[in-house]
């Protein structure tokens, strides 16, 4: 799970870009003149050209399939590469999508006549199940396609995806991909195995109730403190880099248990001050038992991973968990393929880890997608043109390459990768902007000052994204209290009271709050209707459009329905809800006040000044129009309560806000998750389970692995703690097997629950504006969340390069949108 906001030229679900079209009011040419389109239109001695100019604030630098990292490399991914599995349109009216082959031919479930890859390759089965009856969703075998090239003609087969699955997990290179194959619901079943192979000894996660009776048992217990205090890298006074791993035994380090507690500090110096790492209840606890030797230790690939040939184009993949059909389908819309003679040749061993430079550079690269690079200039630009071995090609008479889809969009096949070549400028917004109106640039993302000029464009179109930009915070006490003494706060200790921040979330007019974004809409729930829970079986089926995920925030903000009250139904009363209540956010606020005063913590009348971690970069103008406004919330909110003057100060160039906010350098950070957009039971794991991210958001507010929640589940009262429960429906969890009416009602309390807590606060869901020129269209203008707009692949162009300088000359260079 990430939580920055991704480029708006990025893709977002499967490869799915977040740009938007809108219709042509230009103009001008609408046929393609460069090749024949099975309708009888004539070919052109010379081909033309259609080149689609984009613009990046930085351009990739690594887009190697197995350790990628940045926005801009996946991108660059998305046009050199193809996926074995792909999703477009079907019927563009009823929003109806399909899967279709790229790289695979077919795939299939073989699991029940492979019945011994389930046992051969150590496969954890399902709660409940046992070999025998296991007869799906483990081994699926993949027919790839006979003719797919790489851009220099050698031909990819089951021996290339064999060869590059090994790399990926090779434990010699610890890739940063590896972990898409060896975690989560597609991990190649002996994944982890092999990747931890080179390991004499491991650490096993542990659950803080298991401490104590390992400990008496003479185990050696550790904690992960660069997991759990995102500490990697710090060093104290002498020099001393900080440890991974810390025994619990270590006096000079920990304190003396309390009440069954380790407590105790770590001091670690950063740049400005000494850092200090206190309180206990830590969810990062590790057994490692050093007498026991890493039974996998040097274990061949062969031997441990479920991935396989079975002739030159098939191969088969067996999962480690049991995964469905359309799950393991949607996996495949991404490849680990890397091209074996350059992945070779760019290896250095000199380290302690092999490295490689494979797809770093123009000559380090070799396509096998639809575009291939041609030219690099650092920090400046980027050009691809059409990689003429791609296998959905064919050369026509004037030297172009067509390419028809050989599944049917709208009953009929069409011409798919019109674009003849991609480049891509490094520029700022106020340069993008000028290129844009000039004709120079094919899409162009509006500022939230521009929008407001642009927002009659039939070319601007809005697209919801499934972050949620919240406030989250830091409660604990005795660190708030630290923040006021050190760290510039005044009275930052308000946070520490429930009913302050219930007050604070209903003091925010969001309606008008998202004026001064960048489009966003307003959001009262942690995750919005682009959530789905069945939808490669119901296309309707949003998360957020269930009774049971209404009824939470109904129960949330305290809106009833039916009887005397002014919504006749429970989706009445939800489409209300604006989160707004100046009223009640007036009376908590004098209860919260006088209670901070009784219990000695704030005095009436004084101030209170709270620096909020903002923004990895410079501030800019909305960022503080954004602010001012939250100020003016609060304080109208305050007004006759007993407070004093509320400031919330925007801090903006912060390296990781997020950890910050949890390792007490904000009371207040701002930011965003994302994740699990077609499967939503597994979204709570970033807030409950410190084992799925490096850092909690919340952890300076609460341990989730020990605080226990009692939910109703079928009738029955069941408790766990919040961890366990971001875990029950998914992999191997209590309810993972559940029918969806009880994942989506647990979900629900879930969500439910976690906003009462005002630990974080929704403010709104972000969206990708932007405007499309007028020399292309996309397939549809109608967005839908498994093919976007058809995006590049079905992209249709209005004027060839050649027709549309001409365009842009009539119009004097200054074309108005």
């Amino acid at each position: 799970m990430k939580k920055k906001i991704l480029s708006v030229f990025l893709v977002s679900v499967m490869v799915l870009s977040m740009l938007a079209c809108g219709k042509n009011t230009a103009g001008g040419s609408t046929s393609d003149s460069s090749a024949g389109t099975g309708d009888g239109t004539d070919i052109s001695a010379k081909a033309s050209s259609y080149t689609y100019h984009i613009y990046t604030s930085a351009l990739a630098d690594n887009w190697n399939e197995h350790s990628w990292e940045t926005d801009s490399d996946r991108e660059m991914l998305s046009y050199i590469t193809s996926p074995l599995i792909d999703i477009s349109i079907d019927d563009s009216e009823k929003g109806v999508y399909q899967w279709i082959y790229e790289m695979a031919i077919s795939v299939e479930d073989v699991t029940a006549s492979h019945q011994n890859d389930l046992t051969k390759y150590d496969v954890t089965i399902q709660s409940d199940n046992t070999v025998a009856d296991t007869k799906n969703g483990y081994v699926f075998e993949i027919k790839l396609r006979e003719g797919a090239k790489w851009q220099d003609g050698t031909p990819i087969n089951a021996d290339s995806y064999i060869y590059s699955m090994k790399q990926l997990l090779d434990p010699k290179m610890q890739n940063y991909r590896a972990n898409q194959y060896y975690a989560g619901k597609s991990a190649v079943a002996g994944g982890f195995t092999y990747y931890n192979s080179l390991n004499t000894g491991y650490y096993v996660p542990i659950d803080y109730n298991e401490v104590e009776s390992l400990l008496s048992a003479g185990k050696d217990i550790y904690i992960d403190v660069w997991n759990f205090y995102d500490a990697e890298g710090y060093t104290d006074a002498e020099g001393n880099a900080c440890p991974q791993y810390v025994s619990v035994k270590d006096k000079t380090v920990w304190g003396e248990a309390q009440d069954d507690v380790f407590t105790g500090e770590i001091l670690y110096k950063d740049d400005e001050s000494v850092k200090y790492f206190k309180n206990g209840r830590f969810s990062y606890y590790l057994y490692c038992n050093n007498d026991k030797y890493n039974e996998n230790y040097e274990a061949s690939y062969d031997d441990v991973v479920g991935c396989y040939k079975v002739d030159d184009y098939t191969i088969r993949y067996v999962t480690q968990t049991y995964n469905e059909f359309n799950g393991f389908m949607a996996s495949l819309t991404s490849n680990w393929l890397v091209n074996e003679k350059l992945y070779e040749a760019g290896k250095d061993t000199t380290g302690s880890l092999v490295i490689t430079n494979y797809c770093t550079s123009v000559d380090t690269t070799m396509s096998y997608g639809p575009y291939k690079i041609v030219s690099l200039q650092p920090d400046k630009q980027m050009a691809l043109e059409k990689n003429e071995n791609y296998w959905g090609y064919e050369k026509q008479a004037d030297g172009s390459l067509l390419s028809m889809t050989e599944f049917e969009v709208d009953g009929e096949s069409v011409q798919q990768w019109q674009t003849s070549k991609i480049v891509i400028d490094v520029m700022d917004d106020s340069a993008a902007k000028q290129a844009f109106l000039k004709g120079e640039l094919s899409v162009w993302t509006p500022s939230s000052d521009d929008l407001a000029t642009y927002l009659t464009s039939e070319r601007l179109h809005k697209v919801n994204q499934d972050y949620t930009m919240s406030f989250f915070f830091h409660t604990n006490l005795e660190s708030l209290k630290e923040m006021d003494n050190s760290k510039g706060n005044i009275n930052s200790v308000v946070l520490s009271n429930d009913n302050f921040r219930k007050a604070f979330s209903l003091a925010i007019n969001r309606e008008e709050w998202v004026g001064v974004t960048a489009g966003y809409r307003p959001a009262c729930a942690v995750m919005n209707d682009l959530y789905y829970y069945d939808i490669y079986n119901d296309p309707t089926s949003s998360y957020r459009g269930t009774e049971a995920a209404m009824q939470a925030i109904c129960n949330v903000y305290g809106v009833s329905y039916g009887g005397d009250t002014p919504y006749a139904t429970l989706q009445d009363a939800y489409e209300s809800i604006n989160g707004y209540n100046l009223t009640e956010a007036q009376t908590l606020m004098k209860t919260a006040c006088d209670e901070l005063v009784a219990a000695g913590l704030y005095k009436t009348g004084d101030p209170v000044y709270i620096h909020v971690g903002y923004k990895a970069g410079s501030l800019d103008s909305f960022d503080m129009n954004q602010i001012e406004l939250m100020n003016k919330y609060l304080n109208d909110a305050a007004e006759g309560s007993g407070f004093g003057k509320i400031t919330l100060e925007a801090i903006g160039n912060i390296a990781n806000r997020y950890a910050d906010t949890a390792n007490g350098e904000y009371a207040i950070g701002y930011g965003a998750w994302r994740g699990g957009i077609l499967y939503p039971f597994s979204f709570f794991r970033v807030y409950f389970d410190p084992e799925a991210v490096t850092t909690l958001n919340e952890a300076g507010c609460w341990d989730p692995t020990t605080e226990t929640l009692t939910l109703k589940v079928n009738g029955e009262d069941v408790t766990m703690t919040w961890q366990e429960w971001s875990g029950a429906l998914i992999s191997t969890g209590k309810y993972a097997e559940a029918d969806f009416a009880t994942k989506i009602d647990i979900t629900a309390q879930l969500e439910e629950a976690w906003l009462k807590k005002y630990y974080r606060i929704p403010l709104a869901s972000s969206t990708s504006c932007s405007i499309l020129s007028y020399q292309m269209d996309y397939y549809t203008e109608e967005y839908n969340i498994m093919y976007g707009f058809g995006e590049l692949r079905l992209m249709k162009y209005n004027y060839t390069d050649a027709e549309w300088a001409e365009y842009v000359k009539s119009q004097n260079g200054n074309i108005r949108y």
